[in-house]
């Protein structure tokens, strides 16, 4: 019955030193479990590619008879219910271009890509207000509701129209092969909550260049600053 007795205590003795041992080999294994997880969700981040070649630049066209024109900045009056400016895409940084029609001018820069027509056209819009910031992404007509009481925008298919008097493209009319080639920036009601200079990014993009958040990522795309008339 001792032999018993001293061989449990004995046994007690060995878990109670090895014990320590078993913690130490089952933490480094979780450790090494998290390390594998951290490595995989770095690779997996890192393997986004954007081999989007288009260059593009955001022109006015003054309707003058004059060349198009490439804007960085551009100054207008905030008043309600009043255009501040309409903006085209072209698949160019040239300073100048052509007053042709839209269509004609368009295909001459598009057609020196390939895969051209797998891209659509994007915008961010974003400004400082009373309230806080507003930067939203927009890849169709209804992704302008958040803020239309303060800044109307309006989207444009110049592409494919046939020429003559059309209005902008509502979210009914959006369909798989719209490409938003222009857009129309128009004072709100409530206009005057805006307290800084508004930005404006065109980008082509496909689904993948949109991260979770809704951003766009790529590197295809171009910026201008809309500045308040003193």
């Amino acid at each position: 019955m001792k032999k018993v007795v001293i061989i449990i205590i004995l046994l007690c003795f060995l878990l109670v030193g090895i014990s320590p041992l078993i913690k130490t080999k089952l933490f480094n294994k979780i450790d090494d479990n998290k390390e594998g997880e951290e490595v995989i969700k770095e690779e997996e981040e890192d393997t986004y590619i954007d081999d989007n070649k288009i260059i593009l630049g955001l022109y006015k066209d003054y309707h003058n008879g004059k060349e198009r024109v490439l804007i960085k900045e551009y100054e207008s009056n905030f008043e309600y219910h009043k255009d501040i400016s309409s903006f085209e895409v072209y698949y160019t940084n040239e300073e100048s271009i052509s007053n042709e029609s839209q269509i004609k001018l368009f295909d001459r820069y598009k057609d020196n890509y390939e895969n051209v027509l797998d891209y659509r056209i994007g915008y961010k819009v974003s400004f400082n207000t009373i309230d806080g910031m507003v930067s939203k992404t927009v890849l169709s007509p209804k992704d302008t509701n958040d803020f239309y009481n303060i800044l109307e925008v309006y989207l444009y298919d110049d592409y494919h129209r046939n020429g003559g008097w059309y209005s902008h493209t509502t979210e009914e009319e959006f369909n798989k092969d719209t490409l938003l080639t222009s857009i129309k920036l128009t004072a709100g009601k409530e206009v005057d909550k805006i307290t800084s200079d508004i930005t404006l990014e065109a980008f082509t993009y496909m689904e993948e260049d949109i991260d979770e958040l809704g951003n766009y990522k790529g590197n295809s795309k171009y910026l201008i600053t809309i500045k308040k008339s003193s």
